[in-house]
């Protein structure tokens, strides 16, 4: 309508005009028609005007409505152009072999799906993020140690830097422990592991600088706990904080240091860490301390160093944990492992300052694109102590040797060698058991 009457006010300009021209009249009934026509141009620029207001609302509007696929590399995910709205569907599937050279006790070869998730995440009105991830695999080490819910949370980023979390996510404590499997240079995290909460139900902040990360959390003892049966269920408190000072495209130095507390607030609270031989198709944990009753509360600490040069990478944790149970004595665990890899193709492994871990490798030239991806090999020494104090979870030693094979930023292929080195263990059939493993693993994720 607006183009309408812009157009019949032109034309009635341009009558005007030539009437003007062609007609020989008085120098009154010019003036007249002069201020006819500046009234009709104040007209045509109003109109203007209100034609503009109303072609760019109208671009507003179809530009929130429009939602457009993005790619991030390695799936898709629809957005907003102002990347005010965005969904995403996802998952992973990693499928495991392995193959025992059993010792004192049989160690069962088989196959096995290791993780098997799906997630949907997305942000709204700019400043929410939220996921939502379930895992069907029933051995993976999700809350509850079985298939269920992993991620499930709300963060808000408006203050950002600083970000606040809540729902059921990872609690900040150790570096293999807040980064992705996606990411991890062996098929299994370290012995030391066993000391690190998991995921957990609560509220959580975040932040970070050009160099430094930090990070805390209150969460519920047992995310998906039952409550009649355990008593009143206790907190855990976890902080972690990291420092890189420097980082560049192959060249990273990282520091860091977490610690974590849980008061069960039950005098009938229990705790219990073991662990497989870094291998997790047999389900024989060659470490146990079995339940540990009567917990006042706990304490543990960490320490974390890495870095990377080119195409070298080195990184180790150190994990003690100090358990208090009264009048049954106080007991101390600890655990660590240090590792070091290669790229033989020449890729460095990325770092993410703002979480303080080490991100997702990226081939060179991926399989399928021309190229032959990114090789990489590796080492690992680990070490976790379970007895102390009459309690003989056993102490064990393994040495790790790994070939993987990046075929595409989200697909690889995985070959780990584990030795258990020794195993003290007395009074249990595990003592003295040195068996060794072949895991191999087809990873993709999207």
């Amino acid at each position: 309508m607006s183009r309408t009457v812009a157009t019949g006010v032109a034309l009635a300009v341009g009558c005007l005009l030539t009437q003007a021209h062609a007609t020989d009249a008085p120098p009154a009934d010019l003036e007249t028609m002069r201020k006819r026509l500046d009234q009709l141009e104040s007209l045509v620029g109003q109109l203007q005007t209100q034609l503009d207001a109303e072609r760019s609302a109208r671009q507003k509007v179809e530009s929130a409505a429009v939602i457009r696929p993005v790619s991030d590399g390695k799936s898709l995910k629809l957005q907003s152009p102002s990347g005010d709205f965005a969904f995403q569907v996802g998952g992973r599937v990693e499928a495991d072999f392995a193959h025992y050279d059993a010792d004192r006790q049989p160690l069962g070869d088989g196959t096995d799906i290791r993780r098997g998730r799906l997630y949907a995440q997305g942000t709204l009105y700019r400043d929410w993020d939220w996921k939502f991830e379930y895992e069907f695999a029933d051995n993976a080490a999700t809350s509850t140690g079985a298939k269920g819910i992993t991620d499930a949370y709300l963060r808000y980023k408006g203050f950002a830097p600083l970000l606040i979390t809540a729902g059921n996510f990872k609690q900040p404590f150790g570096l293999e422990q807040m980064m992705s499997a996606h990411n991890l240079t062996f098929a299994e995290r370290a012995l030391s592991q066993a000391f690190v909460p998991g995921r957990g139900i609560g509220v959580g902040v975040q932040s970070s600088g050009a160099h430094w990360s930090l990070a805390g959390a209150v969460a519920g003892e047992r995310p998906e706990g039952d409550v009649s049966n355990e008593g009143d269920e206790g907190w855990n408190l976890t902080a972690r904080g990291t420092y890189a000072p420097f980082v560049d495209p192959g060249r990273v130095l990282h520091f860091g240091a977490g610690v974590w507390r849980l008061d069960p607030n039950d005098s009938a609270a229990a705790l219990r860490w073991r662990s497989k031989p870094e291998s997790n198709v047999t389900g024989v944990f060659l470490v146990d301390t079995g339940t540990l009753t009567a917990v006042d509360d706990m304490l543990a600490g960490g320490l974390e160093l890495a870095g990377v040069w080119g195409p070298l990478s080195l990184q180790g944790e150190y994990l003690r944990a100090d358990v208090n149970r009264g009048s049954a004595g106080d007991t101390r665990f600890d655990g660590g492992y240090v590792q070091a890899s290669w790229f033989l193709t020449a890729e460095s492994r990325p770092y993410k300052v703002s979480e303080g871990i080490f991100d997702r490798v990226t081939p060179n030239a991926s399989v399928g694109l021309g190229g032959i991806g990114a090789w990489e090999i590796a080492a690992r020494l680990s070490t976790i102590d379970l007895t102390d104090a009459g309690i003989v979870g056993g102490q064990q030693d393994d040495v790790t040797l790994a070939l993987n094979w990046y075929l595409a930023p989200n697909l690889r292929l995985m070959l780990d060698y584990v030795q258990v080195l020794d195993l003290k263990r007395p009074g249990s059939r595990a003592d003295g058991d040195e068996p060794a493993s072949f895991t191999g693993r087809v990873h993709v994720d999207f």
